[in-house]
This record gives structure tokens, C-alpha cells and sequence, in this order.
């Protein structure tokens, strides 16, 4: 990054607020704040009055004194169970036991004090409040016992739906891993994940990076909507997780769980006379916990294991048979030879590459078979079942499959004294994830992901006080996406006699240095190809420094604060080792070609150095909480954002510009970063929370957020150079035999300057001036405390998403005038069409795509509406709920996931009509139930029934969980072929004509048929002035279709799914808490078919067939947990 400095000192004057400029300031709310006001019984304020408030696991004790209103405020507390005591000369001493505080929570405890001498004790024991009485913001705690009780599946994030507003995107192709929850309506991939006060966001991709071990977390909290000025970098929610830290007593816990085919139900397509496909996997480790210093220095600590192993099978691959492997080809002659061997029909018979001699008999000998083709069909499996296309057989395997995961998450807290608290917590994860893609048998054809990452937090808060304290935070992630080439560390393409294809990055790990970097992909027409994706190695860092100063002033409540975050990512990703392609274009059959080893097409990615990208984000905040009256508190705050564009440290990033028909190299005479950075991201925080009566409350909020960009390059943010990546494409007629020199970039050379005519497929390009993408959203909430457990909320919700980043080419030539204006629209021109591609062809380039107009790439936008309702109630007499139901409807021109890596729907038909794209999104999901239980079967030692005897030892200590979802489908959307007029690289997704209702009244819905199939035109053959070609001339015969992006009446299946657990606990004579868990998790209980997407293509003999299910069938998992 060049010459930063003066942004630094423009960041510096907004940290100068914090008192602690240069370091920029904030702190993510992992913690929870204990406050209220001392009352005397005739409801007046005591100010001066001592407050203690004591952690009942830890000892660790905290002292406030209540200000000149009576108010008193204790933040930073770690979620726990305190006790609260209140001291005051002439009053008696009064103490509130039992006070559970929950992450991120602000816990109002108010003290009526009694008249009496101070040696007198009020003991008071009643639950703390759970109506939310001063903040403004939506959300939902997930507790301890929720995640050691409910049926997870041993994934900590499977609850987040249990929260209104949040939804998981089933059933739909290209939904991505890890990554596909909405909240509130936003982009997947939007939120942050907030970990012990810092993120563990991947800076890549969006989503969580790091996936805590179950048994390592407390609690976690969702923050969904109006959350305060403390929190930015997300789109439309925060998920806040706190690790489990040691106490005063030792305690831990060791555990095994397993799964495997013979407990799991079939899957609803798996043909039931075949054995059922092998699966294992175990999952064990253990945690421990406690003093090293009492009531000062504590530890937790756990490690876990995951060993998976599956075969999945693989059935009918067409592969050649011995006598095509020998070449012997004659049976493609189905006429028969005459007497010199040529066939009766010519179509049937093959000729020598390159001339125009037949092979007599369709037969090539030994010597004429080309060695690398032959090295090749050494490897290609072979079979003896007979397939229906000539010369080939049919072969089968399992693919087997593996995941070997090791997660190690050590936290120490340590207590310096009554002002100061550290903790250090570290976070390891270790694996190796074992596929097969294609049909290569053993190490050729693995494909074998890596994780080797880990993360650092510490904390040190301080306080100034009974009003003032400091919140410290540090962090450090390392990630690496770190995926082999099929066949990576074990072969390579001189393996097979391909020469000059150099050998891969020395430094890329598992290669011998470079020399081993996986196999070609070889397709030939009518066989199964060999190879497939290509090698990705990408270390990212994340470093964040961040503060919060908190104040009590008179009423209000202040905090102050900022963050830095930098972001460091490598990529080397040269795409396929190299690819051939073999389709009878040199001697009239496919096979032959490969035997004679004479390509249609070829390429080989080369990239000789990795692309590194930094960049710094910076925010500051200031929030107050004011207490305008004892009913009535104002939640008002403001937050500053400021994200720099990625830069290159080799300035190796370029567009190719259409304006000036040149490439724009960044750092190379021109700024160093492809975008200026938006210098107004202010996000204003304004909410109440109003409570006329003490078991009500109203409450509303208005924000703006901004998500900022993920990635380093991607999404606009410019394309490696071609001078540090560039690919060679061998011409049709090559032999593979004899190479040409292979176009190799000179990494050296890397700010050379960059003719025209080299590597002009362009697909990005965007102005350096772009809007910032932003948020609002906003809330009002009725809440009402029906008893000292239970709690109902109803919530109108709605968010905006303006200049969201869509998934498209920025380089398409519009449609012809006369058709945009069919549509009532103005027809758009954009006169670097013609500028860009006289200079390319003139040049010699190949000209593949052209700019729009405009060319920034934050043109979507989108909104959502919703009903929103809640009833809780916390564990009590042996029983717990949760129910939430949203009702909700989301508009949007593009459903793009934010880095655009995983599309949820497409590229859009008309850039020039965005308004043609404007439909229910592919996240709609018109309404939603989630209700999660847990119940503690009355019956054992102290319980109401069969509390004695042997019937007490087997009938005691059970529980049972479930988790109920219910969920309506998300839209269907359909595309055509584009007719043949999208742009050279298909970036155009077109759709059709509708001629008929696609899901009538009395519409018979089935698997078989899902929707009307006859409802949709796809020639696109209408009288109407058309689709531009790539040579520009329009056909008047071919049109854009009128189908919406999304039926909002045709829906993907639904989710109907029960989960559920079942628990017996029990005592173990070697300890007071010591106790054996016996558990049954049973997943899809009832074993209904959650079926998939309907297939929307109609090319496909399935359209309109449903031919695959989103989740498994019923699973079983059986586990042993024991606690001490």
C-alpha cells in the first residue's frame, strides 16, 4: 500500500475521540452489562450508594457506586450467574441472587432498599427480567443448555434459524457451503461472525472460517436488526459466540459420538435392493476447566476429532473398450469394407490427421498410437460391461471420501485485580478432506483439500472507577484455501510424456516443490473425460486492533470507540495443470483423434507468482444510551466506516479498459488500487425502548450498515495481470506430442507494459468511483413478560439493501434499440463498444466481450417486509421453549451471494432493463416456524413421580429435545439456451416466453410434475425487433422472454423436518457431579423426503422432474458424554 499516511491521519482525528489515537478503537459486545438504579421504598434515588456484583462460578467481584440519579453500570461482565448487593448507610443490605446474563445482554437489575442497619440482609430471589427494557435492537441468546441439549448434529450454527428473521436457503443449486443463511432479508455471506470480541470471518468469502468446537462455547447471541453503533462490517446481522472460560472448581467433560449407514435411513431416490452405501464417521475429544490461581488466573481448554468415512457410488461411465484401447476401430463401420478396407458408408469410415487418406479397416496399429495417448489409456479403468455407444463399456465404482478434522481451543482468563481482567484464547484447526471427481481410481484422481488455520484473541479491560472503563481487544486469523489438482502430489503431465508445460509454484505445499501438480484433463466426445478442477493454494491473515471507552454520565450511558482490520491475502490459482480436448475434427472420429493424439483444443494456466492483495478497514463509533426518564431510554449513535480498495504489492492487477481500448495496470502509471474508496459511509444508529408498565415494553430502531467488499481482486476488484497469469491455447490440429512453447508470463517484468492484443477476453472492468453498498433497516417491537419465565414479542421488521453488488459481466452490448424500446424503455448506448473492438481486432486480438453502461457493479438493490413473532420461555420446572414464526415477503433484481463465488440465481436477462430482473428473490421464504423444546421427564429422585426405589434409577434423569421446522419453498426460476445469442462467454441468462399459466388451479403437483412444463415458449421465434449478436446486427425474429426472474406461485418443496434427542443421565459414585450421558439424536424423525429443485432445464429429459433431495433421510447418532 503506497503512502497511506494521510488517510491515517484523517482516521486519526476520529480516533482522537477514543484518547487513544493513533490505535484505532472498538469492541464487539461479547460480553453482557449488569445496571439499574438504587431505590429507596418510597421510589427515591440513592446516589452514592456501593453495589457489588459478584461472578458466583469464578469468585471474581466487581464494585460500582450508583452516580447522582442512583444509576449504577457494570460492563464488560463475562456471560454467567451473579449476585448483586447493595450497601448504603441507614439502609439494610440488599442482595439479588441468581442473576443470569446472557452475551451482549444488558441486564437491568433495580434495588429497593429498605430503612435499617447495614448488619440487617434483604436476600431477594427472583429471575431476572427477560423483557429487553433499554435497548432498541432485535435479536435472540442461544444459552448453554440449548447447545448441549438440542439435537445440533454437533454444529454450532445449525441454531441459528432458531431466531426469527433468519432463513436457510435449501434445495437450490450453487447455494455454497457454509454460507447460505439470510437474516432479515440480506445477501448471504453478509454477516460477521464475532467470536470472543473479534471476527473469524473468511476474508475471501464471506461466512465463518473458523468453526468453533460445540463444547468450547457458552452461549451465542444474533444480533438481526438495530443493533448499536458498536457493530458494522455486516450486512444484516451479527452472530456473537463466547468460548467457555474456567472457574473456581475443576470440571470437564469427554465424549465420543458415531453415525454410521446401518442407523440411517435410505435416501428416497437409493434403489432399495442395493446394499446401502458404507458410512462411518466418529466424532470424540473431551474439554477441562478450573483454577490455577483461585478467584484469580483460570483455564478452559478442549480438544475434538472428526474422522469420516463414506463411499459414494459412481455407476455407468462410458470408458473404451479392449478393442479400442488396442485401436482397433472397425466396428464404427456398421456398412461393411470392401476389399482395401473402405466402408460402404463414409460417414462410418476415418481418415490420417491432417490429410485426406482413409485408415483402412478403421484399425490403427501399435506404432501409429501416439505414447502419450497410450500412457493415458493405461490409466483410463476399464470394464467388461458392454455400453450402448460403439467401442465403449460401461464402468462403475465407489468414490470414497474422507474427512479427518482436529480442532484445539485453549483460553486462559486471568484477574490481575479488582480493575484489570486479560484473557488469551487460541483457536486451532487442523484437516484433511479426501474426494474424487471423474473416474480415476487411487492417487490420480484425489483431490485433496487442506485446513491449517488457526486464531488469536486477547483482551484486556480496565477500569477507571465505579463509571469509566476500557475494553481492549486483539486479534489474529490465519486461513489457507488450500486445494489440490486431481492427482496433486502424485502425478504430473511429464508423467504422461507432455512436455514444456511448466511445473507449478516451488513454494505451493504437497507438490515435491512444484513438480508434482496433478493431472491434464483429457475429454474425449462419447467418453467419460479424465481430470477436472484445478489447484487453489490462498493464505489470508486478518488482523484487528480494537477499543471501546464506557462512560456513565448522569443518564446517560456513553461508549466510544474504533477498530482496524487488515487484510493480507495470497492466491496462486493457475486453474487446470492443462486441458485436451479430443471431437473428431482432425480425422472424422473422436476416439481417433485421441489415439493419433491430435487435439480439437488445449490450454495450459500458467501463473508464476501469487497474486498478493492488502487492504485496511477502519470505523469509529460513539453510542449513547439515554435514560430520558425511568420508562424511557434513547438509544442514539453514529458509526464511521472507511474500507480501502485491495491493491497488488507487485501492482499485478489490470482491467482492460473500453474506454481507452488499453490496459489499465494499477500501480503502473495509474493509482495502485482499482477503486477510490467511499469516503461517506456514515451509519446513523436512532432507537427507543419505551415501558409504560414494568411487564411491557415498546421498542424501535433505524440503522445503517455497511458491509464493505470481500475479496482481493474478485468480485470488479480487477483481474491478475497478464504478465503475472496468463493462459496458452494450443490451436485444433495440435499434436500433443509436440507442444508449441508454452505462453509463459514473466513474473519480473510484471510492470511492463501490456499490448493490446494479448489476453483480451476481458471480464471485468468498473469505474474507479463506485457508491457504497448499504443497509438500512429498521424495527418497531411490542414485548410483553407474561411470567417470571415466559416472554411474548411480535415485531414489524424490514430492511433495504441499496447499490447491492450483482453477479454479471460488466461488458455486454445491449439489445437492439427497436427491442429495448418495445419494452417502454430508453434504448442505452454505449460507444465503447465500437472503440474497444476495432482496436482489439485490428490488433489481432479475439474480441469476446464489450462494456454496458453503467459499468459499476453495485446496480442491485432490494427490500423486505416482516411479521415477526416470538414466545419464550426459559428453563423451568423441568421444561423449556422456544417458538418463533416469521412472515415475510423479499423483493430483489439480483440474489447473487455477496463475493459472488456461489450465484443463487443468475446473471440476469437485460442489463439495460434492470427493472425486466425485479422479482421475489431466490431467498423469498414466504413463512417460517422453528420451535425448539426441551422437557425433563418428571420422574426420579426429587421429582414429582416414581422418586424412589429401582423405578427412580431407570425412569430418572431422562430428558428429550427437539427442534420442529416448517418452512415454505423458495421460488422456482427457469432459463432457456439464450438461443444462441448470448455473448461469446455466455454471460447472458435469458429467459422464455410464457405462454401458459405455470402452475394452474387444478394443477396436479407431483415429483413426476412440479409444474406445467407446456406454459413456457423457448424458440423465442416472435415477430419483434430482437437480440443483438456479437457482430452487432439484430434478428428481428428472436426476442428477451417475459417470464419473471422467479415464480412467486411456484415454489421449491417445502421443509417440513423434526428433529430429536433423547437423554439419560447417569450419577456416577466419583463425585458429587460426576454423571454418564447416554444420547440418541435422530435427525429427520419422521423420515420425510426433503426434496430438492425441479430441473429447469429443457434440454434435460427430467424437466420438471424432481430427481433429488436437499437433505438426507432420517440419520442416527448415538453418543456417550461424561461430565465431571
Amino acid at each position: 500500500m503506497k503512502n497511506p499516511s494521510l488517510r491515517q491521519l484523517l482516521l486519526c482525528l476520529l480516533g482522537a475521540l477514543t484518547l487513544l489515537c493513533p490505535l484505532p478503537l472498538h469492541a464487539q459486545g461479547v460480553f453482557g452489562t449488569i445496571s439499574g438504579t438504587i431505590l429507596d421504598s418510597k421510589g427515591a434515588a440513592i446516589p452514592g450508594a456501593g453495589v457489588t456484583i459478584t461472578n458466583v462460578n469464578t469468585g471474581v467481584v466487581r464494585h460500582v457506586t450508583t452516580n447522582e440519579v442512583g444509576l449504577y453500570n457494570a460492563t464488560s461482565l463475562n456471560p454467567g450467574v451473579y449476585r448483586v448487593e447493595a450497601e448504603m448507610p441507614g439502609f439494610k443490605k440488599a442482595v439479588i441472587s441468581d442473576v443470569n446474563l446472557e452475551v451482549n445482554a444488558n441486564q437491568k437489575i433495580n434495588v429497593v432498599m429498605e430503612l435499617g442497619e447495614v448488619t440487617e440482609t434483604v436476600n431477594v430471589t427472583s429471575e431476572a427480567p427477560l423483557l429487553t427494557t433499554q435497548q432498541s435492537n432485535l435479536g435472540q441468546t442461544v444459552t448453554a443448555q440449548q447447545i448441549e441439549q438440542l439435537p445440533t448434529g454437533r454444529n454450532l450454527f445449525s441454531l441459528l434459524p432458531l431466531s426469527a428473521g433468519v432463513s436457510q436457503q435449501v434445495g437450490c443449486d450453487g447455494c455454497g457451503n457454509n454460507g447460505n443463511m439470510r437474516i432479515n432479508g440480506d445477501r448471504p455471506r453478509t454477516q460477521d461472525y464475532v467470536l470472543d470480541g473479534t471476527t473469524i470471518n473468511a476474508p475471501v468469502f464471506g461466512g465463518q472460517a473458523l468453526s468453533p468446537a460445540v463444547d468450547s462455547v457458552a452461549e451465542f447471541r444474533v444480533e438481526t436488526n438495530s443493533m448499536s453503533a458498536e457493530y458494522g462490517k455486516a450486512g444484516g446481522g451479527i452472530i456473537i459466540a463466547v468460548t467457555k472460560s474456567g472457574t473456581n472448581e475443576f470440571h470437564g467433560s469427554g465424549y465420543w459420538y458415531h453415525r454410521n449407514e446401518s442407523l440411517n435411513a435410505r435416501n428416497f431416490f437409493e434403489d432399495p435392493t442395493q446394499p446401502k452405501n458404507p458410512f462411518s464417521q466418529h466424532e470424540f475429544g473431551g474439554t477441562i476447566g478450573g483454577p490455577i490461581l483461585k478467584d484469580k488466573l483460570f483455564f478452559f481448554t478442549d480438544v475434538q476429532r472428526l474422522q469420516l468415512d463414506r463411499s459414494v457410488p459412481s455407476v455407468n461411465h462410458v470408458v473404451p473398450n479392449a478393442a479400442f484401447r488396442s485401436g482397433d476401430l472397425s466396428a464404427l463401420c456398421t456398412a461393411g469394407f470392401d476389399g482395401a478396407g473402405i466402408c460402404a458408408d463414409p460417414s462410418q469410415q476415418f481418415r490420417f490427421p491432417g490429410t485426406q487418406q482413409l485408415v483402412p479397416f478403421n484399425r490403427i496399429s501399435a506404432s501409429q498410437i501416439n505414447p502419450i495417448s497410450q500412457r493415458v489409456l493405461e490409466l483410463w479403468p476399464t470394464s467388461t460391461v458392454a455400453g450402448s455407444v460403439t467401442g465403449s463399456n460401461l464402468f462403475s465404482f465407489s468414490s470414497d471420501r474422507e474427512n479427518r478434522t482436529t480442532r484445539f481451543n485453549p483460553r486462559v482468563d486471568f484477574h490481575l485485580s479488582a480493575s484489570d481482567l486479560i484473557f488469551g484464547v487460541f483457536h486451532r484447526q487442523t484437516g484433511r478432506q479426501v474426494s474424487h471427481f471423474g473416474i480415476l481410481a487411487g492417487a490420480a484422481g484425489e483431490q485433496i483439500s487442506r485446513q491449517n488455520d488457526y486464531a488469536l484473541t486477547t483482551g484486556w479491560t480496565h477500569n477507571f472507577g465505579s463509571a469509566s472503563l476500557n475494553d481492549f481487544r486483539f486479534g489474529y486469523m490465519h486461513r489457507i484455501g488450500d486445494r489440490s489438482n486431481h492427482g496433486g502430489g502424485a502425478s504430473s503431465p511429464s508423467d504422461f510424456g507432455l512436455q514444456g508445460i511448466p511445473d507449478c509454484l516451488s513454494s505451493i505445499p504437497n507438490t515435491e516443490s512444484g513438480k508434482k501438480c496433478g493431472t491434464a484433463l483429457v475429454s474425449v466426445v462419447g467418453f467419460a473425460g479424465l481430470g477436472g478442477a484445478g489447484l487453489l493454494y490462498e493464505p489470508a491473515n486478518t488482523l484487528q486492533i480494537n477499543d471501546t471507552f464506557s462512560r456513565l454520565f448522569g443518564r446517560h450511558n456513553l461508549k466510544i470507540g474504533g477498530e482496524a482490520r487488515r487484510y493480507s491475502i495470497d492466491n496462486y490459482q493457475p486453474g487446470e495443470i492443462a486441458n485436451f480436448s479430443f471431437r473428431g475434427s482432425q480425422t472424422g472420429d473422436a476416439f481417433a483423434d485421441f489415439l493419433f493424439g491430435v487435439i480439437h483444443t488445449g490450454s495450459a494456466g500458467i501463473q508464476n507468482a501469487m497474486l498478493s492483495t492488502r487492504a485496511w478497514s477502519y470505523s469509529g463509533f460513539i453510542q449513547d444510551d439515554f435514560k430520558l426518564t425511568p420508562k424511557l431510554t434513547l438509544n442514539l449513535g453514529l458509526r464511521y466506516q472507511y474500507d480501502q480498495s485491495f491493491s497488488e504489492v507487485n501492482d499485478g492487477l489490470a482491467f482492460f479498459n473500453p474506454f481507452t481500448a488499453e490496459w489499465e495496470q494499477f500501480g503502473v502509471n495509474a493509482p495502485d488500487t482499482p477503486f477510490d474508496p467511499s469516503k461517506k459511509m456514515f451509519g446513523p444508529r436512532l432507537g427507543f425502548a419505551w415501558s409504560p408498565i414494568g411487564s411491557f415494553v415498546v421498542r424501535g430502531g433505524y440503522g445503517i450498515t455497511y458491509p464493505g467488499v470481500i475479496g482481493h481482486g474478485r468480485g470488479g476488484d480487477g483481474e491478475p495481470s497478464p504478465n503475472l497469469k496468463a493462459d496458452t491455447s494450443f490451436t485444433s490440429g495440435t499434436n500433443w506430442s509436440s507442444l508449441p512453447p508454452i505462453n509463459n508470463p514473466d513474473a519480473s517484468a510484471i510492470r511492463a507494459p501490456l499490448p493490446v492484443n494479448q489476453n483480451v477476453e476481458f471480464k471485468a472492468w468498473a469505474p474507479r468511483k463506485q457508491p457504497a453498498t448499504y443497509i438500512q433497516s429498521w424495527n418497531l417491537t411490542l414485548e410483553k413478560q407474561l411470567t417470571g419465565s415466559t416472554v411474548a414479542q411480535v415485531a414489524y421488521v424490514g430492511t433495504r439493501g441499496v447499490h447491492l453488488p450483482i453477479n454479471y459481466a460488466y461488458n455486454i452490448c445491449q439489445q437492439t434499440r427497436e427491442s429495448t424500446a418495445q419494452f417502454g424503455y430508453d434504448a442505452t448506448t454505449s460507444p465503447f463498444c465500437p472503440l474497444a473492438a476495432e482496436k482489439v481486432l485490428a490488433a489481432g486480438g479475439s474480441l469476446y466481450n464489450l462494456v454496458i453502461t453503467p459499468g459499476y457493479w453495485g446496480l442491485s438493490n432490494s427490500i423486505y417486509h416482516a411479521l415477526q413473532t416470538k414466545f419464550e420461555r426459559r428453563f423451568s420446572r423441568g421444561f423449556s421453549l422456544l417458538t418463533s414464526f416469521t412472515w415475510s415477503k423479499l423483493i430483489d433484481d439480483s440474489s447473487s451471494d455477496w463475493g459472488g463465488f456461489w450465484s443463487l440465481d443468475t446473471l440476469g436477462q437485460d442489463f439495460y432493463n434492470r427493472r425486466g430482473d425485479r422479482s421475489v428473490s431466490a431467498g423469498d421464504i414466504p413463512a417460517r416456524l422453528s420451535v425448539a423444546s426441551i422437557v425433563e421427564l418428571p420422574f426420579g429422585l426429587g421429582k414429582k413421580w416414581l422418586n424412589k426405589g429401582v423405578a427412580a434409577q431407570v425412569l430418572g434423569g431422562w430428558y428429550v429435545s427437539t427442534i420442529y421446522s416448517l418452512s415454505g419453498g423458495s421460488p422456482f426460476g427457469i432459463l432457456d439456451n439464450c438461443y444462441g445469442y448470448c455473448n461469446a462467454a455466455h454471460m447472458v441468462s435469458t429467459r422464455p416466453m410464457m405462454i401458459g399459466d405455470p402452475l394452474p388451479q387444478d394443477f396436479d403437483q407431483t415429483i413426476e410434475h412440479w409444474f406445467n412444463t407446456q406454459a413456457f415458449d423457448f424458440s423465442g421465434n416472435y415477430p419483434a425487433p430482437g437480440l443483438v449478436t456479437l457482430t452487432g446486427e439484430g434478428d428481428p425474429n428472436k426476442a428477451f422472454g417475459d417470464a419473471p426472474r422467479f415464480f412467486s406461485n411456484v415454489r421449491n418443496p417445502l421443509v417440513n423436518n423434526l428433529d430429536l434427542s433423547v437423554q439419560k443421565d447417569v450419577a456416577l459414585p466419583l463425585g458429587e457431579q460426576t454423571r454418564l450421558r447416554f444420547r440418541g439424536d435422530f435427525f429427520n424423525l419422521p423420515n420425510h423426503p426433503q426434496f430438492a429443485e425441479p430441473n429447469g432445464d429443457l434440454t434435460n429429459s427430467n424437466f420438471g422432474r424432481i430427481t433429488r433431495t436437499a437433505r438426507d433421510n432420517r440419520t442416527v447418532q448415538l453418543g456417550l458424554h461424561l461430565f465431571f
